[in-house]
């Protein structure tokens, strides 16, 4: 079912050839550029926070190195794994970062099904890696003038970022939800 064109919500029945389902479509605000872009500066500062406490506490001799390559491991390399270890699982079990949960934000498939592990890790780290491809962030500017308000992440990853239970005046999006037959 295309998403990008429904324009009522409400039931629909999607027939196929010998059965028929029925889904129900669910309006959900589209989140734009600003809000996003403090959940990613809080995630950042979790990210960054959570990197150091792990060299100084579980790891203090790291710190003692003086070599370029142990500064790189130390301020680059480690903090780039472990951010894309925390945006893959908290995204994959929540929907949400902790930036996004106190932005009141999540992330949605765009298709209405539960967020699949090939769709987290193509949208936080193909796509993460792309939008910050040369350190840009381009890809993730790309919000601020998409119609439906997706970064590259969100193509990338067939998603949408949404608000939580908001049901305030902007921009919307359908997304059907296909409810089971002993649900009826």
């Amino acid at each position: 079912m295309d998403i990008d064109n429904m324009t009522n919500s409400g039931d629909q029945t999607v027939e196929s050839s010998n059965t028929v389902e029925s889904v129900n479509v669910v309006d959900l605000r589209i989140v734009g550029f600003w809000t996003r872009f403090w959940a990613f500066i809080i995630d950042l500062a979790v990210i960054a926070m959570s990197s150091q406490i792990f060299f100084r506490v579980i790891w203090p001799a790291g710190l003692e190195t003086t070599t370029i390559k142990s500064f790189f491991l130390i301020n680059a390399l480690f903090p780039g794994i472990w951010g894309s270890i925390y945006f893959v699982l908290l995204t994959m079990y929540f929907g949400q970062t902790l930036g996004k949960m106190i932005m009141g934000i999540k992330v949605v498939s765009k298709d209405g099904s539960p967020l699949s592990w090939s769709a987290v890790t193509m949208r936080e780290v193909v796509g993460r890696t792309l939008a910050q491809l040369l350190g840009t962030y381009l890809g993730y500017l790309i919000c601020a003038f998409h119609p439906r308000k997706q970064a590259l992440t969100d193509i990338i990853g067939d998603t949408y970022v949404v608000y939580a239970g908001d049901k305030k005046r902007g921009k919307w999006v359908q997304i059907p939800v296909a409810l089971s037959a002993n649900a009826e």
